[in-house]
């Protein structure tokens, strides 16, 4: 009786896991686009992800319900002391290049209300919210203006000089990734009717180890 007890709660955590997981997504409302720059110096690491267009200005990403964004640090390629706000996470960092495809760098969760997602690059050179000319969101060749892309992992791309020829979004690239704030109903419905069953489980185990006693 035991073992059935530890197989419904292991049964309803696996539940709970499992649906939970891929609940949280974004959708991007893709604006201007344009190939990713060949003077961009991770231009070869985002291929290898398949993204190799960017979408600037026009573009919107919106969250379908609240949910816990996480940024990691992919690159960075910067003369400047470029920053990236979304939320309470925040990150600064000190010029130079930085390649960690390999291994990102987290920088940090936080909380997101359903709706447009408000996110800010800046620097001495320029800043950019989601949506201007700045702020790249990085996306496959299948990619065009207008679609609507429904993901849970998705990149931005800043560019903290966007006149002259270092037009190249590869001054911070952000990788972020979207997972659920809390269970869904029938998560939860799921759980309490696992704990319900074990909670019936023991008590019957209880009740016949009681009989056997007063029988003895």
């Amino acid at each position: 009786m035991r073992k059935l007890a530890l197989g419904l709660v292991g049964a309803t955590a696996l539940a709970f896991a499992s649906t939970s997981a891929t609940a949280a997504e974004v959708t991007i409302t893709v604006g201007d686009l344009g190939p990713v720059p060949d003077n961009n110096d991770f231009q070869g690491d985002l291929a290898l992800l398949g993204l190799t267009q960017l979408a600037t200005t026009g573009t919107a990403i919106s969250l379908d319900e609240m949910s816990v964004i996480t940024f990691e640090l992919l690159g960075t390629e910067s003369g400047f002391d470029d920053r990236f706000d979304a939320a309470g996470v925040s990150f600064t960092e000190t010029g130079g290049t930085l390649n960690l495809f390999g291994s990102p760098q987290l920088l940090g969760s936080d909380t997101f209300l359903a709706g447009l997602l408000s996110a800010h690059f800046s620097s001495e050179g320029d800043s950019g919210d989601v949506g201007t000319e700045n702020f790249a969101v990085f996306l496959d060749a299948l990619a065009r203006t207008g679609d609507e892309i429904i993901t849970n992992v998705f990149y931005l791309g800043f560019d903290d000089q966007i006149t002259g020829d270092d037009d190249d979004y590869d001054d911070l690239i952000i990788r972020a990734t979207v997972s659920p704030a809390v269970p869904e109903p029938a998560t939860w419905a799921m759980m309490f009717l696992g704990f319900g069953a074990v909670g019936f489980a023991l008590r019957r185990r209880k009740e016949t180890e009681l009989a056997i006693r007063q029988i003895a």
